[in-house]
């Protein structure tokens, strides 16, 4: 189960403290999605994920660890509107300025995954902006340095959904058709995500979709 708790933090921008959820422990049950999204019970903890200070509007894991970006992007139209997005959730609104103060820090790696978050929490609530939020996020994904083998492939079948998930169907074929990966499960979800994207289909899959298209049963 998911148990979260309030606890005072304090903001190291503006030095005001505010009740903050910290979870304190979680679990999942059954497989997270092709793009990584856990099961529940996880899956709806998103909210508590990042912690958002309501006096000047800062947004981190902890509202305790230094902005690395001069505090007046915290004022800045673009944070404030959320690039103009009229987000309805509050988890689409802080992933989102998250993804600006990482890029303002040139943190690619945050900046890609506050995206994907973002994009998760669109899936949510506010689906217009799916699309557009992971288009967003492709546009960082590949200044991503690897740094191993199984992070490089989980790249590939991040971007992969990616593309698929924003309807770019022809540019996932042509970019992963001849890409053949060293591992028969990462290949299995690859081929799914170019069988799905020459039919056509954006829908959301699983890992457990893969594996009963590839693993038919036992009769």
């Amino acid at each position: 189960m998911t148990v979260i708790n309030e606890f005072e933090e304090k903001c190291s921008v503006c030095g005001k403290t505010s009740p903050q959820p910290v979870m304190m422990s979680t679990s999942t049950f059954g497989y997270p999605d092709l793009d990584l999204r856990p099961s529940e019970m996880k899956r709806s903890s998103m909210f508590a994920w990042l912690h958002v200070c309501p006096h000047c509007g800062y947004v981190a894991s902890s509202l305790e660890n230094e902005l690395e970006v001069p505090c007046e992007i915290l004022k800045s139209e673009e944070y404030l509107t959320c690039g103009g997005h009229d987000f309805k959730s509050k988890s689409s609104k802080m992933f989102y300025r998250q993804h600006l103060i990482s890029k303002a820090d040139n943190d690619c790696r945050s900046e890609f995954f506050s995206l994907l978050h973002c994009a998760w929490a669109c899936d949510d609530r506010d689906e217009e902006f799916a699309v557009e939020i992971r288009k967003m996020a492709l546009k960082s994904i590949d200044r991503i340095g690897a740094e191993d083998e199984d992070e490089k492939n989980n790249l590939i079948l991040l971007k992969a959904d990616l593309l698929r998930r924003s309807v770019q169907f022809d540019r996932l074929i042509s970019e992963f058709k001849d890409v053949i990966i060293n591992d028969k499960l990462y290949n299995d979800l690859l081929s799914f995500q170019i069988e799905k994207a020459m039919e056509k289909d954006c829908g959301c899959y699983t890992v457990e979709d893969v594996l009963k298209n590839t693993n038919p049963p036992v009769i």
